[in-house]
C-alpha cells in the first residue's frame, strides 16, 4: 500500500498547558509522547501532561485558547455524549456552551443556505477520514457513517436538504481537524461536517471529557466578524454555523449492533452525533423504574420520550428517527433553502 503520509505530527502543547488550581498536586511529565498508527499512517500526538484543571473549567479554557488562534470562526459549543449507567448520570454535563455563544443548542445555531462564506452552497457536505474510520476492534465504520447521514437526509419528514459526501484525501487536503491542529494549518474548513473518526482516549481527557465514559464529542463552530463576535447575517436569531467536527472514543467497546453485553452500537452513536452536526440538541428525560412508594428502584433506565437525540446512551441501539428528532430537524430545515 502506498504511504499516504508517513508522519503527521500534531502538537497538542501550548493550548493544553493549563495551570494547576492546586500547587501541591503532583506534576506529571511534560513531554510524554503517544503514537497512534492506522494502516500506513502514523499520527504522533505529543502532549503537555501538566494539565490539572478538571471538568467544564478545563474545557472552557481549552476552547478559549483555541479560539484566540482562529480568525473567521470559533468554537461555539461542545456536546459530549456519555454512557448512562445509573440515574445519577442524568446530571452529568453533556452540553458546554462557550462564552458569547448561545446557551441553547437546539435553537441557537443554523447553517445558512447560499452563505458566501460556505462557497454559496445550498447543500451540506461532509468528509470522513478513512484512515481513522476503523474501530480498534476492527469494525469498518465509514459505510456506517455514510448510512447514518443518509438517515438524516432521507428518513426525516423534512427531507429537503441534500447532505452530500465530499471527495477527500488526507494526503492532499490535510488533516481536517480544527481542534487537533489548534487552529493552525487549517485555512478554511474542509467541509460543513468533518468526521475525524476514532481518536485516542487520552485526548478526550485533554479537552475535559472523561476518557472512560465519553463515547463521542461534537464541536460546533460559528462564523465570527472582524470584532470576534458570532454572526447572524440573516437575522433569524441564530448563530451562523461554519462547520462541525466529530470524534469517537477509541477506548469504547464498539460493536456493529450493540447487542453484546457492555458493547456500544457505533451506528446509534454516529446517528446521534450527526444530529448535533446538523444543529439538533438533546431531548428527553432519563428516568428509572420505581417501587410502590414512587422511589427509584434498581438500575433499569429509560428515556421519556425515546429519541435518537436523548442526552445519554443507555445500551439500547436506536437507528430510526422519532418524534422529537423530526420536529427539531424540521425546525432547522423546513424552510431550506429559502431563509
Amino acid at each position: 500500500m502506498k504511504t499516504i503520509k508517513s508522519i503527521l505530527t500534531i502538537a497538542v502543547t501550548a493550548s493544553f498547558m493549563l495551570s494547576s488550581c492546586n500547587s501541591e498536586e503532583e506534576q506529571l511529565p511534560k513531554d510524554e509522547t503517544q503514537t497512534l498508527s492506522k494502516n500506513d499512517l502514523t499520527f504522533n500526538f505529543k502532549t503537555a501532561k501538566s494539565i490539572q484543571g478538571k471538568g467544564i473549567n478545563k474545557t472552557l479554557v481549552v476552547a478559549e485558547d483555541i479560539n484566540t488562534k482562529l480568525k473567521d470562526y470559533g468554537i461555539a459549543q461542545i456536546e459530549i455524549y456519555n454512557q448512562a449507567h445509573n440515574l445519577a448520570d442524568k446530571d452529568v454535563l453533556t452540553v458546554i456552551p462557550i462564552i458569547d455563544a448561545s446557551n441553547e443548542y437546539r435553537t441557537g445555531f443554523r447553517f445558512i443556505p447560499n452563505d458566501p462564506r460556505r462557497e454559496g452552497r445550498d447543500n451540506l457536505t461532509y468528509v470522513v477520514v478513512s484512515e481513522f474510520a476503523t474501530s480498534p476492534s476492527g469494525i469498518p465504520s465509514e459505510q456506517i457513517f455514510d448510512d447514518m447521514y443518509d438517515v438524516w437526509e432521507n428518513a426525516s419528514v423534512c427531507n429537503n436538504v441534500a447532505i452530500d459526501k465530499q471527495a477527500f484525501s488526507l494526503a492532499t487536503d490535510g488533516f481536517p481537524s480544527t481542534i487537533l491542529n489548534l487552529g493552525d494549518g487549517v485555512s478554511s474548513p474542509v467541509a460543513d461536517h468533518n468526521v475525524i473518526g476514532y481518536i485516542p482516549a487520552f485526548i478526550f481527557d485533554l479537552i475535559g471529557a472523561s476518557s472512560t465514559n465519553t463515547l463521542a464529542v461534537n464541536f460546533s463552530f460559528g462564523f465570527r466578524d472582524e470584532n470576534g463576535n458570532f454572526t447572524d447575517i440573516n437575522g433569524d436569531g441564530k448563530i451562523d454555523l461554519s462547520h462541525t467536527e466529530t470524534w469517537f472514543n477509541d477506548n469504547v467497546n464498539w460493536s456493529a449492533d450493540g447487542l453484546a453485553p457492555g458493547s456500544v452500537d457505533i451506528a446509534s452513536v454516529a446517528l446521534h452525533e450527526f444530529g448535533h452536526s446538523l444543529g439538533l440538541g438533546h431531548s428527553g428525560v432519563l428516568i428509572a423504574s420505581v417501587n410502590e412508594n414512587g422511589q427509584p428502584d434498581g438500575d433499569f433506565l429509560q428515556f421519556s420520550p425515546v429519541n435518537v437525540m436523548n442526552p445519554s446512551y443507555i445500551g439500547n441501539p436506536k437507528r430510526d428517527l422519532a418524534g422529537d428528532d423530526n420536529s427539531i430537524y424540521c425546525e432547522q430545515f423546513s424552510a431550506w433553502p429559502w431563509y
